[in-house]
């Protein structure tokens, strides 16, 4: 049987604009790949197409990324900076991997709490 609704497939993360800063969540233990990248990148620039919001990214238990993933976010991201939170040593280790070796060119920090994301955020001068 053929069917002419739109095939759907499940996203890995959500994406809504909150405040003017773009939300990110990504699905607990994920693993991203290049297609996952795709899709956000896609996402961000249809919820965001007037503006160069701020990104908050709450990574919730993040298993892995490929290294194509991080540099498309580094690279092809439209956003004015990226926070990156995790109350874990892993999530750490992936934003201080993604920052150091991928060198986005937005303002880019790790937090293991959303409030004090938000805080830098909306206090951030590229933040507009």
């Amino acid at each position: 049987m053929v069917s002419n609704e739109p095939h759907t497939t499940v996203e890995a993360f959500t994406a809504t604009m909150r405040d003017g800063v773009l939300w990110i969540e990504w699905i607990d233990g994920t693993s991203v790949g290049d297609a996952d990248a795709v899709s956000l990148i896609e996402r961000a620039d249809a919820i965001s197409t007037d503006v160069c919001p701020p990104m908050l990214v709450e990574l919730n238990g993040m298993v892995t990324l490929t290294r194509n993933a991080l540099l498309r976010f580094a690279k092809d991201l439209n956003i004015a900076a990226m926070a990156i939170v995790g109350p874990s040593a892993v999530d750490k280790a992936i934003a201080d991997f993604f920052t150091e070796v991928h060198e986005p060119p937005y303002p880019t920090r790790y937090f293991q709490h959303r409030d004090m994301a938000l805080a830098w955020l909306t206090g951030c001068p590229y933040a507009s």
